[in-house]
C-alpha cells in the first residue's frame, strides 16, 4: 500500500538520472542520499514567471522542470470551474468581484495581473485538463471553497472525464467528500496547517499536503506509515528545500520550480525516477 502511494506522488516520465559519486550539496559537503521521491510541483504554476494560475505560468513551470502543477478552482455563477486563487477577483485581475458572483463570460473578459509578463486570460478548468491530458504531468487541483457538493461534484466529474492525471485535494474534507462520491478513483490529499486541520474522518486519503511548520520529520514518518505520500508548501529557498528532503517528504510545492529542480537534481540524485504506471 505504501509504496504504491508513494509512487502516485512522484509519477512522471520514467527516467533515472544516474551519478557515479554523491554530487556536493549547496553548503559545498557531500549531499547524503537523503531523498529519492522528492517531486517538484509548481505553485499556480510558476508565479516568478508569469502571472499566476494562467496558461502562460503552467508552461512556465513545465519549461523549468516541475513535475506536477498545483492549481486552485472555483466555480462561476453559471457552474464553470476555473482557475482562481482568491474568492474574489480583485488582487489577481484588472476586475472586481466574487468569482461566485460572476458569469463564466465576465470572468474570460478578465485579465491576470498578478505575476510578471503580459497580462493573461484566467484560464477554464477544462484549458489545463485539455493541456496536460495524455501526458505524464500531474495535477494537485485544490477544491477552493464552493457553493455546495454540485459544484464539489461537477468539477472532479470533469478532471476523471478529461484522461488527464489529477489529484483533488482540499483544506476541507467535505469538500473532498462530495467530490470523492463524484469521481471515486481519482487520488484524495488533504490540506493541512498550523491555522487548518480538519479531521478527514473515513476518507481514503493517497496523501497529506503541510506546511512547512507541520511537516516535521516525526509526522511525516507517521503519515508513511499510515500509507500516504507527503506533500509540504510553499517551499522557496534551498534550506526549506533541505528540511522537506531530510524529512523524507514525497514531494514539494514551490514558487521556485526551477530553482527547486536545479537542487533537487544536485542534492536528490535518485529522486527523478518516476513511476509510469502510479494510478
Amino acid at each position: 500500500m505504501r509504496t504504491l502511494l508513494r509512487a502516485a506522488a512522484v509519477a512522471g516520465p520514467a527516467l533515472l538520472i544516474a551519478a557515479a559519486a554523491l554530487p556536493a550539496d549547496s553548503t559545498g559537503g557531500t549531499a547524503p542520499d537523503r531523498c529519492t521521491a522528492l517531486a517538484v510541483a509548481g505553485h499556480r504554476g510558476s508565479p516568478r514567471s508569469a502571472p499566476e494560475n494562467t496558461m502562460d505560468s503552467f508552461e512556465a513551470a513545465l519549461r523549468e522542470g516541475a513535475d506536477w502543477l498545483e492549481t486552485d478552482v472555483r466555480t462561476t455563477r453559471d457552474g464553470v470551474p476555473v482557475l482562481m486563487h482568491d474568492a474574489t477577483v480583485d488582487r489577481v485581475t484588472d476586475g472586481r468581484g466574487a468569482v461566485a458572483d460572476l458569469t463564466s463570460a465576465q470572468i474570460a473578459a478578465l485579465r491576470v495581473t498578478a505575476g510578471p509578463g503580459a497580462p493573461r486570460p484566467v484560464p477554464t478548468l477544462d484549458a489545463l485538463l485539455r493541456r496536460i491530458a495524455g501526458t505524464d504531468v500531474r495535477l494537485l487541483m485544490e477544491i477552493k471553497e464552493q457553493r455546495g457538493p454540485a459544484d464539489d461534484a461537477r468539477i472532479a466529474r470533469a478532471a476523471a472525464a478529461s484522461g488527464a492525471r489529477v489529484v483533488l485535494y482540499s483544506f476541507y474534507a467535505a469538500d473532498l467528500r462530495a467530490a470523492h462520491a463524484a469521481a471515486p478513483d481519482l487520488p484524495l490529499v488533504l490540506i493541512q496547517g498550523a491555522g487548518t486541520a480538519q479531521d478527514p474522518g473515513d476518507l481514503p486519503l493517497a496523501g497529506i499536503a503541510l506546511d512547512s511548520t507541520t511537516a516535521t520529520p516525526a509526522r511525516v514518518a507517521a503519515e508513511h506509515s499510515a500509507g500516504r505520500a507527503v506533500y509540504v508548501w510553499t517551499l522557496d529557498d534551498p534550506a526549506a528545500w533541505r528540511t522537506a528532503a531530510d524529512s523524507s517528504a514525497d514531494a514539494l510545492i514551490t514558487d521556485l520550480p526551477a530553482g527547486a529542480r536545479r537542487w533537487s537534481d544536485r542534492n536528490c540524485p535518485t529522486a527523478r525516477v518516476r513511476a509510469a504506471t502510479a494510478p
